[in-house]
């Protein structure tokens, strides 16, 4: 027996824009990468733990969450959520019961 999952719609609380990387030719043989925005949809962000890391004498704040929201064919590990000044860029996306009713994706973001 399978078990679905179903989730508060109170839940989906934050409003995120969708943006996913495309590549660009740079005029000189190679590309840029860049963002163009998809969507805006409503989400829920979890906070999972965050680190401290160095870098070239530089210290980054790194911030892993889970985000949910609805099931959208659009994202994946080329996806980057946004809201204000913050960006979350995906690092794995799944459908937690396979019923492609929502997504969890595992998030990063660096302060």
């Amino acid at each position: 027996m399978s078990v679905v999952k179903t989730y508060d719609a109170g839940r989906f609380n934050r409003q995120l824009t969708i943006e996913n990387e495309i590549e660009m030719s740079d005029g000189c043989g190679g590309f840029v990468t860049r963002y163009e925005t998809q969507d805006t949809i409503w989400a829920h962000i979890c906070p999972l733990r965050a680190s401290n890391i160095t870098r070239a004498d530089n210290s980054i704040v790194e911030i892993s969450h889970r985000i949910l929201v609805r099931f959208r064919p659009n994202i994946s590990t080329s996806t980057r959520f946004v809201t204000g000044s913050r960006r979350f860029k995906v690092e794995a996306v799944r459908d937690p019961d396979e019923t492609r009713r929502y997504l969890e994706c595992d998030c990063v973001e660096r302060k």
